[in-house]
């Protein structure tokens, strides 16, 4: 049942972080295999150059390289599992598993996943498996009915440990799909508009750390969005453009747990590895850099769920 949206942005926000509902943070790995992984058109600027420059056999073992890491923190009790969905025939980019949905858990501990809606028709085509995927875990099925375009966790992300979303827009998903996210999670949204086609997802210029501390690149905002950030954090660290453009190191995928906290990063960002460190993260650097040719890195390559 949808409630009213609760749709903000940083500068009309009337809360304190710490003053959100908390939440539950989910302790399991999605990934897809990637044995169709290729860069067969140009979907965004980072993909320009490389139309048929797959290095398979690197391909395949980054991506392993990257299981072998969250399979390690599945032993040392960080995570809880790691499952991996077949890749898709003809589903060139299904490998960026954090775009097809935006799995939740409701204020009474239903869990719940909002289906996406992808920019583009080969993307399209990777949602169906991701249902399967959620229907088998009896996952509440949400699919946005007005909004034209979202994609899932690359413009949705949550505040961790508490009932609040990030939410960015303006080159993969629309604003009115935020607010129709809003209203069917009930869940206050804060939107970000993205300015700067090289970050074209959310989750390549933006890490909430706690409701503290945001990683971030100013030059993927609009002014005034920076502005209500830095009420809404105390600590707003700014990433240089090389680590997080040609590095991806906002791409990072952090983790709280309640037994630690890990980020895994693309190899070569000693600043933001060295931002992590500072704030309690045990780092892990790997090679993504086939992936980042297509535009993603270790955060578009998994999706947690619970």
């Amino acid at each position: 049942m949808q409630t009213s949206s609760q749709l903000y942005r940083p500068g009309n926000f009337p809360f304190s972080l710490e003053a959100m509902a908390s939440r539950i943070e989910p302790t399991r790995i999605l990934m897809v295999s990637p044995e169709f992984f290729d860069i067969i058109d140009v979907k965004n600027v980072h993909m320009t150059g490389h139309l048929g420059r797959t290095d398979r056999k690197k391909a395949f073992a980054q991506w392993y390289s990257l299981k072998d890491i969250y399979e390690s923190l599945v032993k040392e009790g960080i995570l809880d599992e790691v499952f991996v969905i077949n890749g898709t025939e003809g589903c060139e980019d299904m490998v960026f598993a954090a775009n097809q949905s935006f799995p939740w858990i409701s204020a009474t501990g239903n869990k719940q996943v909002v289906l996406s809606k992808m920019r583009h028709l080969s993307r399209q085509r990777e949602v169906p498996a991701f249902r399967d995927f959620y229907t088998s875990r009896k996952y509440e099925l949400l699919e946005l009915q007005q909004a034209r375009l979202f994609e899932g966790m690359g413009d949705a992300i949550p505040l961790p440990g508490r009932r609040l979303l990030f939410g960015g827009f303006g080159h993969r998903s629309d604003l009115n799909a935020l607010e129709e996210l809003s209203s069917t999670l009930n869940t206050p949204v804060i939107a970000l508009e993205l300015i700067n086609d090289k970050f074209y997802h959310l989750d390549t210029c933006f890490i909430p750390l706690d409701t503290n501390t945001v990683l971030l690149y100013p030059g993927a905002f609009r002014p005034d969005d920076l502005a209500g950030l830095g009420k809404l954090f105390k600590n707003v660290i700014e990433i240089p453009l090389e680590e997080a453009e040609k590095g991806f190191s906002l791409n990072a995928h952090c983790i709280n747990s309640p037994n630690g906290r890990a980020a895994i990063i693309h190899a070569g960002n000693p600043y933001t590895c060295k931002v992590l460190e500072e704030n309690g993260f045990k780092v892990y650097t790997t090679d993504t850099s086939e992936y980042i040719k297509s535009g993603g890195s270790v955060f578009c390559m998994k999706m947690m769920w619970y």
